[in-house]
């Protein structure tokens, strides 16, 4: 069944330049186009479609307003915005109902790239319901102390953008959103931005503000939830210090070093999620299964249909992350289906991932988290387990000192 898209703009030369654009993608995709907000609602009423792509400035309804009914009334469908509008007041209105931005003048290759891999993700998440529910989220919740540590600091006059960095850093659904900021065309950045400490100064400081006081893009899980998140956020930390620790034995460059770290800060995201949106119900697989193991990952395909890794992988793609961390998250239980040869993220995440459970003194998933050597084989890798092993030991001893 054909993929299919809806363009809103009301310049019509515009329209017409995306249909020459896209023609070469006819057999795959039918696009229909409008003129309007309005218009395009009544489309979306009386039709399936996939993806709603609108322009911003428009009389009438404009394309927050019209992302803002979509995400309420067609929670299932992509939601971009392709606009050369760009003052900050547009920009903060549609934060929070826009998947993803795109600026005019679009490239045609580029604008097909972006379809592709939103169709592709997609395909990710076998549990229309949960689909939907991803689709309908603009952040995620964060733990209630680091909420108001970033909240303190945006409100004091002498903070820094190192200090809040550093902070957001600390916390996976924080890093998440201002990841997919940064790599959104809301700020006009050059290159793709892996790392949320550079995110944040990226964005400045007044913008943070303004997203997180006025805007709300964070959010806080209630108080109740934090036994259950604890333990997820002490783990997601533990494997991206192992990960940074491996990608610096491997002598990677700084901006791999960077995607490694945030790919395991973020390998876990999907739980997240499955505890923003059913927390009871997630709670009991989890106390039922003993924690965040592989028995957990099977239990879930069997509960929603699908895994956190899947859930993870499907936001933070539609949310525009760089590809390298989301294949990460994707695959990080099964690594060989993944695309991948030689030293990439994903090795990382998985290794620094396996290893964290079995160092952990109280975890009861040690039989479970066994590394994929089949995989590493594949990827040239195997030699490197020994070395690995030693320097994530260490990385759990320093750990420990600590607390």
């Amino acid at each position: 069944m054909n993929k299919r898209i809806l363009f809103v703009d009301d310049e019509v030369n515009v329209l017409r330049g995306i249909q020459r654009g896209l023609r070469n993608m006819s057999k795959e995709w039918e696009i229909v186009f409008c003129t309007s907000g309005a218009e395009a609602l009544e489309t979306l009423a009386r039709a399936h479609f996939d993806v709603v792509i609108t322009d911003m400035r428009m009389p009438g309804m404009d394309g927050a307003e019209v992302l803002e009914q979509v995400k309420t009334r067609f929670p299932r469908i992509v939601r971009m915005v392709l606009s050369g509008q760009s003052d900050r007041e547009s920009i903060l209105r549609s934060v929070g109902p826009t998947h993803q931005y795109l600026s005019k003048p679009c490239d045609a290759a580029e604008l097909r790239q972006k379809l592709t891999r939103a169709f592709a993700l997609r395909d990710l998440l076998e549990n229309p319901q949960i689909k939907e529910t991803v689709c309908r989220l603009e952040t995620i919740p964060s733990l209630p102390a680091v909420y108001v540590a970033v909240t303190e600091q945006l409100r004091d006059p002498n903070s820094s953008t190192a200090r809040i960095g550093a902070l957001i850093e600390t916390d996976p659904g924080m890093s998440a959103k201002v990841l997919q900021l940064a790599n959104s065309a809301f700020f006009g950045l050059a290159h793709e931005v892996s790392s949320p400490a550079q995110a944040v100064s990226l964005i400045g400081i007044d913008n943070v503000r303004a997203l997180v006081l006025a805007i709300h893009i964070f959010t806080q899980f209630p108080p109740e939830a934090n036994a259950l998140l604890t333990g997820l956020w002490e783990h997601s930390s533990h494997t991206a210090a192992m990960a940074r620790a491996i990608a610096i034995f491997q002598d990677v460059p700084q901006a791999m070093r960077d995607v490694i770290f945030t790919a395991a800060l973020l390998h876990d995201i999907g739980r997240l999620i499955l505890t923003a949106v059913y927390r009871e119900q997630y709670a009991s697989l989890m106390s039922t299964t003993g924690g965040f193991g592989a028995e957990t990952w099977r239990a879930e395909r069997e509960t929603f249909g699908c895994t956190h890794a899947a859930v993870g992988a499907y936001l933070l793609g539609l949310w525009g992350l760089p590809d390298p961390i989301v294949e990460a998250v994707a695959w990080h239980h099964d690594p060989r289906t993944a695309p991948a040869e030689g030293f990439a993220p994903l090795a990382a995440v998985h290794v620094a991932d396996c290893y964290d459970h079995q160092l952990q003194p109280d975890s009861i998933d040690k039989e479970h988290c066994q590394v994929d050597e089949q995989y590493m084989q594949q990827v040239g890798l195997a030699d490197c387990l020994a070395p690995w092993w030693r320097i994530c030991q260490e990385v759990a001893a320093q750990g420990r000192k600590h607390v």
